[in-house]
């Protein structure tokens, strides 16, 4: 992945230009990072500051630079299903992205009919070959709904933070969400 334009070396290059994008100063971007100054952001666009994952995301959350954040994810290996991200050019018409998502249910569709038969055609101590084409499917759902969301938030300004926090609300409400590790009734008590 060296010669990839996803690793981290190139991360720097993508976050310089990210904040130009945005129209941030080198200065603008260093309070929006804490009080940052001038300094520190041009060493981070340098290359002379050691990137975390933290800072990054950080970084493309101040640009609302969303696939970014995915790239992270993905450079850093942050998560099993970190995936190289969406072009942003996908994202910018959400009439496309929305016709985008309902081809993809679509396939989602036939294709999680198509594993329910490999499943119930599974036969204990049989060894079958995982229906890939079908799983790869679904998972592309995934992505149509991210392609969906940045563009809304594009054009339409929705607050994916918030978004996200209203549904975690509601999971956990609904018991949905993973359960917190429960306090245990006892309690140490100092003598």
């Amino acid at each position: 992945m060296a010669n990839s334009p996803y690793n981290i070396a190139n991360l720097q290059v993508l976050m310089r230009k990210a904040r130009k994008d945005y129209g941030f100063t080198q200065f603008e971007m260093g309070q929006h990072l804490g009080g940052r100054d001038q300094r520190y952001v041009s060493n981070v666009e340098k290359g002379f500051t050691p990137l975390t994952p933290e800072l990054c995301i950080r970084w493309f959350e101040i640009c609302k630079a969303y696939e970014h954040i995915d790239l992270v994810h993905f450079v850093f290996k942050l998560h099993p299903m970190a995936a190289a991200p969406i072009d942003p050019a996908l994202n910018e018409s959400t009439h496309a992205a929305i016709i985008n998502l309902v081809h993809e249910m679509e396939e989602a569709t036939k294709a999680t009919k198509e594993l329910a038969v490999w499943l119930n055609n599974t036969r204990p101590g049989r060894e079958a070959e995982l229906p890939m084409q079908a799983i790869k499917q679904i998972y592309d759902l995934t992505q149509a709904n991210k392609t969906l969301m940045y563009s809304l938030a594009r054009e339409f300004d929705l607050n994916i933070v918030e978004l996200t926090d209203r549904w975690s609300r509601k999971a956990i409400v609904s018991e949905v969400a993973m359960c917190q590790k429960q306090k245990s009734k006892r309690q140490a008590v100092l003598v």
